[in-house]
């Protein structure tokens, strides 16, 4: 599983998309979205739920979202801004499986690196990503290397995510 697509849009338009890229249905009630606000290292978390059948997305949005009219969830893990960390948990590991952003770190406004930033951008991963973050890093480097940025308020890539089986996910290592 890897967060697949990012929209911090205008207003409350917010989105987080997972995608399972695993070869196998998934269980999503051992995991969780959590939200690491402003720099903090402690999470507002929410329990997912449902199956996520492999070659599949799930998109969890703020309530006020409004701009995207695919199928969605609901997720309080939503009400981020530009300097928040997300991050996809497994709940029986208690481990990270994706990690955006760097947790315990405020950036400012926004992230920035390689000509990408957080901040009234849509990011999406690239089809070459299949491992997550799996640590927290002291940078966001993988910004800069593994999104593509897309103008404010994007959202036709949402609900669908292009996987073309990936390479060695040894990049994800010594953060």
């Amino acid at each position: 599983l890897i967060i697949s697509e990012y929209v911090e849009g205008s207003s409350n338009n917010k989105y987080i998309e997972i995608f399972n890229g695993t070869g196998s249905n998934i269980d999503l009630s051992d995991y969780e979205l959590q939200l690491f606000a402003n720099g903090s290292s402690s999470p507002i978390s929410n329990a997912l739920s449902g199956t996520l059948s492999t070659g599949n997305t799930k998109v969890f949005r703020n309530s006020g979202a409004n701009i995207y009219t695919g199928t969605t969830v609901v997720s309080s893990s939503t009400n981020f801004n530009g300097n928040d960390a997300i991050a996809l948990h497994k709940i029986s590991t208690n481990s990270f499986v994706d990690i955006f952003g760097v947790i315990g770190n405020d950036p400012g406004s926004n992230w920035s690196i390689g000509g990408n930033t957080t901040e009234n951008k849509t990011l999406v991963r690239k089809g070459f990503v299949f491992g997550g973050v799996t640590t927290n890093p002291s940078t966001f480097s993988t910004l800069g290397t593994d999104w593509t940025s897309y103008p404010e308020d994007t959202v036709s890539n949402l609900g669908t995510h292009s996987f073309d089986g990936g390479l060695s996910p040894s990049y994800v290592t010594g953060y």
